[in-house]
């Protein structure tokens, strides 16, 4: 395998629909998260969100005109290791947020990922070497959502126990994995003559319903995650399924952004957005009161979010 170039490619950059595409995502991302704090923590909620999300969103594949035997066989490995990395994430999230505050592991869930995958990708030759300003970028993101917490009233050290960061490396491991197969999967699906809406629509159902079928076995080998389950199906809960359709929809647009973009990185690294409008929802719906360390982190993200869809 031949070491990428050291030359940042002229392509690095993203449309201006792919960028809207992704700060909507953002919002949704941010307010599923806010909303999620109602929720049960557990992988067996995550596995039913998927399941329902999947299932609802089926009609997507009769409109894009997915069809199983026009499917290159390339993309079935692409969909079962997609399916397996959204599970780990899954599982990595809800056992951190049942065992940590979730104003903490929720930044650095999602920064770990934005210096994560254009490691991973650069390593394996599936990303373009980053210009110094996107590259710059990328490391203020990471600083700036590893600062943001330190706006807490509570020392860190007695609010998050060892394994709660354990499971954050676990999600962010998963996150760069699907983020990476991802982008080849919907590429595969391009390549035999769908469009990036249609490719990143009926990728995201099948993605749902793999992810799906990854985890209801590991549920099934956990005593807590079998009790979880039988709970939530005797309650005749309707969240998990508004989650599903919520989780779908934000993964959704970011896969028609990745189907229209050249580099995976990038997309990565805008949808840390969401930490921001977080913070900012948390200000004005919950009444939190951010202290200096958080506002000072906040803006050295936003600048690293500029620096990044700036072309270059």
């Amino acid at each position: 395998m031949s070491l990428p170039s050291s030359v940042p490619d002229p392509a690095f950059s993203i449309p201006p629909l792919a960028l809207t595409l992704l700060g909507v995502s953002a919002v949704l991302h941010a307010s599923w998260n806010l909303l999620g704090k109602r929720g049960r923590p557990s992988l067996a909620f995550f596995n039913l969100a998927m399941l329902y999300g999947g299932l609802l969103y089926l009609p997507i594949l009769l409109w894009s005109g997915w069809s199983i035997s026009q499917t290159p066989m390339a993309f079935w490995g692409w969909l079962a290791a997609s399916g397996l990395c959204q599970a780990l994430y899954m599982g990595g999230l809800a056992w951190a947020y049942a065992r940590g505050d979730i104003s903490l592991l929720y930044p650095l869930a999602r920064a770990l990922p934005v210096v994560m995958v254009p490691v991973v990708g650069l390593m394996l030759a599936l990303e373009p070497w980053p210009s110094g300003l996107h590259l710059t970028g990328f490391m203020l993101i990471m600083l700036g959502a590893l600062l943001m917490p330190r706006g807490s009233r509570v020392p860190t050290s007695s609010r998050v126990a060892l394994p709660a960061l354990g499971f954050v490396l676990l999600a962010a491991l998963g996150t760069t994995g699907y983020s990476l197969v991802d982008k080849q999967a919907v590429d595969v699906l391009g390549v035999s003559g769908m469009s990036a809406i249609q490719a990143g629509a009926s990728f995201m159902v099948l993605q749902a319903l793999a992810s799906a079928a990854w985890m209801l076995p590991i549920v099934a080998l956990i005593p807590d995650e079998r009790r979880e389950m039988r709970l939530i199906l005797r309650q005749i809960d309707m969240w998990p399924c508004l989650t599903g359709i919520m989780m779908m929809g934000t993964y959704g647009l970011v896969l028609v952004a990745m189907a229209m973009s050249s580099n995976v990185s990038q997309v990565v690294a805008l949808r840390q957005l969401s930490i921001p409008i977080g913070v900012l929802l948390g200000i004005l719906y919950l009444g939190e009161r951010p202290g200096g360390w958080r506002l000072a982190g906040l803006a050295i993200l936003l600048s690293g979010l500029v620096m990044v869809a700036w072309p270059s």
